[in-house]
């Protein structure tokens, strides 16, 4: 496939090397053409366009990774599904669960592929936990913890806890540690609860989540903004527990049984993160079968996220 990126800041980097492993960049688009050029030179791109919308409309560019701000997410997607492009942006997709609804149905109308760059639901670690729950060998599931704390510079002008542009951490953090919960809990979300803080420019600061599925089973999610958690996650079933550690590009995680015993698994490599995103994401586009894309999940933590915002006057 030839990839174009829009947005060039630090995870367009990111993925420009994970597909420099691949087929590399073919196209990149910014509103500055220097710094599109820049961005050419460095990953060998064939070409550079100094607006996205030239980007869109050549037509030897199938996919494109959007990378640009959150707020810009919802536009961004729109042009590139008019455009006839297949889109992969980057966390969080969308907060607006219902505009996410008219983009999923646009792609569809298309005979498009819609998806969120979320590295959680593609590392291999998580395919082997999840054959290991099927085998029986955790026995059965009974609570799901996943906490994320990013210490982010106390500074109002960023444009972390900025509302203008999609700033808080329910957003950008958040979004992982319910993807983790999604992922591993089965049935719908039928009962979630919260006690947030506001950071005082009026976005979200601090989080901590109870779920409760259809399935009896719990999740639990702790997010700060302005301290540092660990980004540690348990999947706790009655025979035994596993905990991963850095979860959001995890390679290791550690089985626990009752008595103390452990093991360690070892499954994929952290480095290779986003390639594995890009992997799933070509295969959907081949295949047709947009499993690998999940964006089933995606739209399940987005409605989360939207109720959650809403719930506590984060949003209109």
């Amino acid at each position: 496939m030839n990839w174009g990126i829009i947005g060039l800041g630090h995870i367009a980097h990111e993925f420009a090397d994970a597909l420099a492993t691949k087929q590399g960049v073919f196209a990149v688009g910014s509103r500055n053409i220097e710094k599109a050029r820049a961005f050419q030179a460095e990953y060998g791109a064939e070409r550079a366009y100094g607006s996205y919308e030239e980007l869109l409309a050549d037509p030897d560019v199938d996919a494109v990774y959007v990378a640009t701000v959150n707020s810009r997410h919802l536009d961004d997607i729109r042009a590139c599904l008019d455009a006839g492009k297949h889109v992969l942006c980057e966390k969080a997709i969308w907060g607006d669960y219902a505009e996410l609804l008219s983009l999923c149905e646009l792609a569809r109308e298309r005979g498009l592929v819609l998806a969120e760059a979320m590295t959680i639901y593609h590392m291999p670690i998580f395919a082997e936990i999840t054959r290991m729950i099927e085998a029986g060998e955790l026995g059965r599931i009974k609570m799901v913890k996943a906490d994320l704390g990013s210490l982010k510079e106390d500074d109002p002008t960023n444009r972390f806890f900025s509302p203008d542009l999609g700033g808080g951490a329910m957003l950008d953090i958040g979004t992982y540690a319910l993807s983790f919960l999604r992922y591993f809990l089965s049935g719908s979300f039928d009962e979630v609860s919260c006690v947030t803080q506001p950071y005082p420019t009026g976005v979200d600061e601090m989080w901590a989540i109870g779920v409760r599925t259809s399935e009896g089973m719990v999740g639990c999610a702790n997010l700060t903004f302005r301290a540092k958690l660990p980004k540690r996650a348990i999947v706790a079933g009655d025979r035994a527990y596993v905990t991963v550690d850095n979860y959001v590009r995890a390679e290791t995680a550690t089985l626990v049984f009752p008595d103390g015993t452990s093991r360690e698994i070892s499954c994929g490599k952290t480095a290779d993160a986003l390639a594995y995103e890009i992997e799933d994401f070509e295969r959907a586009v081949a295949s047709g079968d947009t499993a690998t894309a999940y964006l089933d999940l995606t739209l399940d933590v987005v409605k989360t996220m939207d109720d959650l915002l809403r719930e506590r006057g984060y949003k209109g």
